[in-house]
């Protein structure tokens, strides 16, 4: 698995892409229920943490595989 800025728009690996998602699910159901509860600075950066986390998981790409 390699990180890089030129891998942004290549495939992420499954498992990334799974976390990431589930990191901006459970960011947004976190985040809603925090705000709900009167705390809406805390749901803010709760959302803004999610959201970043699910960006940088875009970030990965596999290693290229060598073909024999």
């Amino acid at each position: 698995m390699e990180f890089g800025w030129k891998h942004y728009f290549k495939p992420t690996p499954k498992r990334l892409r799974v976390f990431g998602d589930s990191l901006a699910a459970a960011g947004t159901f976190g985040a809603s229920i925090v705000i709900l509860n009167g705390h809406p600075l805390a749901g803010t950066i709760i959302m803004i943490v999610a959201v970043f986390g699910k960006f940088i998981s875009n970030f990965f790409a596999e290693e290229p595989k060598d073909n024999e």
